[in-house]
């Protein structure tokens, strides 16, 4: 009974300290223009991105080409530039403090490193799970009325994507603060993410070996497509969450190795 107690009060101890330490992160993050500006951004041109693919999708359709697609799923698409801005904001929200030195300020408040990265995680995970909702919800507005006909989609259609863009933007966001973590350098971090998410999958399709275009369907970009779309092949959206959280355990678990090891 009484080694019962003493694991629940351990248990409240840890959320209450995760959720004080997440509030505190919270602070820091709305407190960063630089930050909140990415984030609203990014919002910002995806959406206005999706009205350029309606309108694109349109004028081709009038000239006979096919280029239907569900609106929602036009706004997703425009991920593929729009990723960018919440991915420099996590990268930025973790390599400011290392270069400002502001993380040993940090790691002194909250010394239990697994508290102190789990309130970033979370934080950065909640957020960007917020933003890809609702960037799809308010996006496929605009982008159906610009596609017309060929945007032409169902509730399924909405509800899959921004899901989809949900789930990616927070596993993303996950992935490059544990890349933040590893490189504690904001330009190494963004460039690592770019080359993630973009650059990678650019280059492999170039390369005409099956293995490698094997390699290539289980980068990120693309199993979020899958995740996003319904796909079946080469897999399915569930295989699709899966390989997500895989990229994002391996990152962010190497991320809180190097602070174990660096930062102790």
């Amino acid at each position: 009974m009484s080694t019962l107690m003493i694991n629940k009060t351990k248990s409240g101890n840890f959320a209450g300290e995760l959720m004080a330490a997440t509030r505190a992160e919270a602070t820091k993050f709305f407190g960063l223009r630089a930050l909140v500006g990415l984030y609203a951004s990014g919002i910002l041109v995806t959406i206005a991105l999706g009205w350029l693919l309606g309108a694109s999708a349109k004028a081709s359709g009038d000239n006979g080409f096919d280029t239907s697609m569900p609106a929602p799923l036009l706004v997703f698409a425009t991920l593929q530039f729009g990723q960018l801005f919440f991915a420099a904001a996590a990268a930025l929200h973790i390599t400011n403090e290392y270069s400002s030195g502001s993380i040993y300020t940090t790691l002194q408040s909250v010394p239990r490193r697994g508290i102190m990265l789990g309130s970033k995680a979370l934080l950065l995970a909640v957020l960007g799970f917020l933003a890809g909702l609702s960037m799809v919800l308010l996006g496929t507005i605009p982008t159906a009325l610009s596609a017309g006909q060929y945007g032409a989609f169902e509730f399924t259609d909405l509800v899959s994507a921004a899901l989809g863009a949900g789930i990616y933007l927070a596993l993303l966001s996950l992935m490059v603060l544990g890349l933040g973590l590893l490189c504690r350098n904001s330009a190494g971090a963004i460039v690592c993410a770019i080359m993630l998410v973009i650059g990678l999958p650019q280059i492999l399709q170039l390369i005409p070996i099956q293995w490698v275009q094997t390699l290539n369907q289980y980068l990120p970009t693309n199993a979020a497509t899958f995740m996003a779309t319904g796909a079946t092949e080469p897999y399915g959206p569930g295989v699709a969450l899966l390989v997500l959280i895989a990229w994002s355990v391996s990152l962010l678990g190497a991320g809180y190795v190097a602070l174990h090891r660096r930062d102790a």
